[in-house]
């Protein structure tokens, strides 16, 4: 029999597994979120690949330089000879007291509002007190990770520094800031999606199904962001969406991967297997002839149909007619990555045989001689990778 105590303990031991697993999501979000952006620093990858990868994890994109806009009003009193003139020099002076106190920000009279003499102010025959109301325009530089903290940003620079300009009797109101250019993940944010699952506030007696519940819910969420770093990781080097040397940019994923708690990339040995291959066929020219055997090995070649390889040919002598048959020497090229092999040997063996059996396939109607040599090159990380499995 089940005790009331004995379920308060489970739903105790529940509560702190979920926790654990919010935390351990926090602190892999965060971890991955910082190595990502230090790549970007690097210059290692592009923004946009970054902000995709982090996007899609449902975390903050990568910050970014903001150009923000904004319309206001401007108040200001300066002596002039007439209205005239303070009407003209409204519209190509602002007040120096700009330009100190807020210097990241640019600001330019749009078109004046109103020109008003002040009364019982200090007047001369030569010049005149005057208010000056203008609209004006305003931009600047922000660095954010969104739209609306570029905006914050923004309000934030601008309202520090009211009332310094008040007191030198510049007075700006109505600003509205809006964001008028910036990389295009910022400009366009993506769907974050859902949040992490919220911890269990179940008081004493609260039963054990909601407990289960947020535990699933929270290691589920942990799961899930690991799924798609690891997932996300793969996929750049199977599309090669890196440049360089393959070698050394899986070295540096992988290495990535490490640093948050993954395991290696999957291994394989690389063997090179390099084919002389005659073949005779019919055909009513020496370019029909070269084309059929270019189409008919080049059905071996693309990896996406399985095989654990990528190949080239070319011909390697003059196309020429033997008893009426086209007879066309040719070479094909096969790097093939082979995974779970024990040995070079038996790598060198069961890349040999891949390669002869594909050729089988392809070659089965055609009259053929097949020269085939294999060496392993050697092994690391494996290409042709697949980022759901691997």
């Amino acid at each position: 029999m089940t005790t009331t105590g004995d379920t308060q303990t489970r739903i105790s031991g529940l509560r702190a597994e979920t926790t654990a697993a919010i935390e351990q999501r926090d602190v892999l979000a965060t971890d991955a979120r910082r190595a990502l952006i230090a790549e970007l620093d690097a210059g290692r990858i592009c923004r946009a690949g970054c902000a995709d990868a982090l996007t899609g994890w449902g975390l903050e994109p990568p910050p970014g330089e903001l150009t923000m806009s904004a319309a206001g009003q401007m108040s200001y009193a300066r002596m002039y000879a007439d209205e005239g003139e303070a009407r003209e020099q409204a519209l190509q002076h602002v007040p120096d007291e700009l330009y100190r106190l807020l210097p990241v920000v640019d600001i330019w009279p749009r078109w004046v509002i109103e020109v008003a003499l002040i009364p019982g102010e200090d007047d001369y025959p030569e010049v005149h007190p005057y208010q000056i109301t203008v609209q004006v325009g305003l931009r600047m530089p922000v660095t954010a990770t969104s739209q609306a903290a570029a905006i914050t940003a923004a309000e934030t620079t601008v309202n520090a520094r009211l009332p310094e300009l008040t007191d030198a009797g510049v007075t700006l109101t109505g600003v509205s800031w809006e964001v008028y250019d910036g990389p295009d993940d910022l400009i366009h944010a993506a769907d974050l999606g859902a949040p992490a699952a919220p911890t269990d506030s179940a008081g004493p007696g609260d039963d054990l199904t909601a407990a289960t519940a947020a535990r699933d819910a929270a290691i589920e969420a942990l799961a899930d962001l690991r799924r798609k770093i690891r997932r996300r990781a793969v996929h750049a080097l199977a599309t090669e969406e890196f440049g360089g040397v393959y070698e050394e940019t899986a070295e540096h994923v992988e290495r990535y991967l490490l640093d948050l708690g993954f395991d290696r990339l999957p291994r394989a040995h690389f063997v090179l297997a390099t084919v002389e291959v005659i073949l005779r066929v019919r055909a009513g020219s020496t370019d029909e002839a070269y084309g059929r055997v270019r189409d008919l090995m080049a059905t071996t070649d693309d990896p996406r149909e399985g095989r654990p390889w990528t190949a080239t040919g070319w011909g390697t002598a003059n196309v020429g007619k033997v008893d009426g048959w086209w007879q066309v020497s040719w070479r094909h090229v096969y790097d093939v990555w082979l995974r779970d092999q024990p040995s070079r040997a038996a790598a060198s063996t069961a890349g040999e045989a891949l390669v002869r059996a594909a050729l089988e396939r392809a070659l089965a109607e055609v009259e053929h001689q097949v020269d085939l040599t294999c060496a392993v090159e050697g092994y690391g990380i494996a290409q042709h990778l697949d980022p759901d499995l691997d």
